[in-house]
């Protein structure tokens, strides 16, 4: 089956056209998602990735299927200091 997959910022693969932030996987069927990670060959911690499937935000154990939309991210945190240093905790 093919899925999907579109690549948020620094996950984009550079190709000689141009900044790559789609691409399409071939995987077997009942696969998870937890599969697709390896076979893109993104190195990046799953603990520190985030993986939002048709819209929500999956964790690695979820089959996939062919229709499904795949948008992977790095995850973000930040901001709690700048609320302290302001007196918003």
């Amino acid at each position: 089956m093919v899925i999907d997959v579109r690549l948020q910022t620094i996950l984009q693969r550079q190709s000689p056209q141009a900044l790559q932030n789609q691409l399409h996987a071939d995987l077997p069927e009942n696969s998870r998602m937890g599969d697709l990670l390896p076979l893109l060959q993104i190195e990046m911690d799953s603990d520190h990735l985030l993986s939002v499937v048709n819209g929500k935000v999956v964790g690695l154990e979820l089959f996939l299927e062919e229709i499904d939309q795949v948008n992977l991210m790095p995850a973000l945190s930040g901001g709690a200091i700048y609320l302290m240093d302001k007196g918003m905790e």
